[in-house]
């Protein structure tokens, strides 16, 4: 037999295997996804048609993670009380809400109000979902069970800058904000559906409370995290970096093939691109689970640092495209690395060293696009590619020192 076709044999043998409610939890994560995949390659330019200036849409990008890192660390603690789903399906709801409030956002007020709620919404969805893909994955398998969850989410990122590429050629992007909320409605009640991860040791109310007043609002997460000690720091460092990295990527690709007067069909391929790499982060999870996750980080850290400068020096569509998917693979095999180094951290605490792990992903989300929209407004827009590969050669460096 091929090769080829016996790691495909292989890799549908090993998906049988995967749990029942990581399918479904991934399958809701695919709907949930595909709905924003079509807007993200176009929120940068949305924003900027209502603002002035690249710093202000790095702002408004940047207001959701502050937001959201705030509400991480608390929203960790709390799951550990009142369990994953009740969480997760109250956060999915309120994109009803959301959806709606990004449609009819016409001024910076507006838009800062709908990025506040987006922030407090996003974090119920992400940081359970990714405790819970924790707390049913054996320990060989955290990196690889992960992967497979962040793979779902990665091929509706993978489709939607097509679909939305589509849409926004023919009608206008605001109508893709309303079926945001629905598709939400859809995956909440798939996530209804599943049988929960932890034994719930409060109600709601009792948990919210819990949380405030007895664990003094994030002192208890934040003595828990220090008791990790260097290894925390490292693991710190590495995921503020490589986020960081990723999220200048993100808000600036889509500003800079518009100013080199790429169209709106170019960007969606170039973010189709970017993404498709992470649908195969499943296979870079097993690879680092047999050959090592340091030296799966460091390869994956030292391949977007030479992408991120390939693409500072770009000034056509096709090196962009090229450069921004070859940047996507370097950033896909970090991923699982590092959701497997905080799986390992996590021990009894998975909800609140996730949560610390989520606050830290939205800091660097926040610093990411406020640096990369001054840079840009001083600069120029393929300037945030540089300070990008500068922050992945400091991936590598902490990198180094992870044992």
């Amino acid at each position: 037999m091929d090769l080829r076709f016996k790691e495909v044999y292989r890799i549908e043998k090993d998906f049988k295997k995967v749990p029942r409610p990581l399918k479904m939890l991934s399958f809701a994560f695919l709907l949930y996804t595909l709905s924003w995949g079509t807007i993200i390659p176009y929120l940068s330019l949305y924003i900027y048609s209502i603002v002035p200036s690249y710093s202000e849409v790095g702002f408004l990008i940047s207001l959701m993670s502050i937001v959201a890192a705030v509400i991480s660390v608390l929203i960790g603690d709390l799951i550990d009380k009142v369990g994953r789903k009740n969480v997760l399906i109250f956060s999915f709801v309120n994109y009803i809400i959301i959806g709606p409030l990004y449609a009819l956002a016409n001024s910076i007020g507006a838009l800062m109000v709908a990025r506040i709620y987006h922030g407090i919404a996003v974090v119920g969805i992400w940081i359970p979902s990714q405790t819970y893909v924790r707390d049913i994955s054996p320990k060989k398998k955290r990196a690889e069970y992960m992967g497979y969850f962040y793979t779902a989410s990665s091929l509706s990122y993978t489709v939607g800058p097509l679909i939305g590429a589509l849409v926004v050629t023919f009608f206008d992007i605001r109508y893709m904000f309303y079926v945001v909320g629905l598709v939400a409605l859809v995956a909440a009640m798939i996530v209804n559906r599943l049988p929960e991860s932890i034994k719930v040791r409060e109600t709601m109310y009792q948990g919210i409370k819990d949380v405030l007043f007895k664990d003094k609002f994030i002192g208890k997460e934040l003595k828990d995290y220090d008791d990790e000690k260097t290894l925390g720091i490292k693991i710190t460092l590495i995921a503020f970096f490589t986020k960081m990295s990723s999220a200048i990527l993100i808000m600036i690709l889509a500003l800079y093939i518009h100013n080199l007067g790429g169209s709106l069909w170019q960007i969606g391929v170039v973010y189709s691109l970017l993404y498709f790499p992470f649908t195969f982060q499943f296979a870079f999870g097993e690879i680092a689970d047999h050959v090592g996750a340091r030296k799966t980080l460091i390869f994956g850290a030292s391949l977007t640092s030479v992408f991120f400068c390939a693409l500072f020096m770009s000034n056509n569509i096709m090196s962009i495209l090229l450069f921004a998917f070859l940047s996507g693979v370097g950033l896909a095999i970090i991923s699982p690395v590092l959701s497997s180094y905080v799986s390992a951290m996590a021990k009894r605490k998975k909800g609140e060293i996730t949560g610390i792990y989520g606050a830290i992903a939205d800091i660097a989300a926040f610093a990411g696009p406020v640096v990369g929209g001054l840079l840009a407004d001083m600069y120029g827009l393929n300037s945030a590619f540089l300070f990008g590969a500068i922050v992945m050669l400091a991936v590598i460096f902490v990198g180094l020192r992870v044992e």
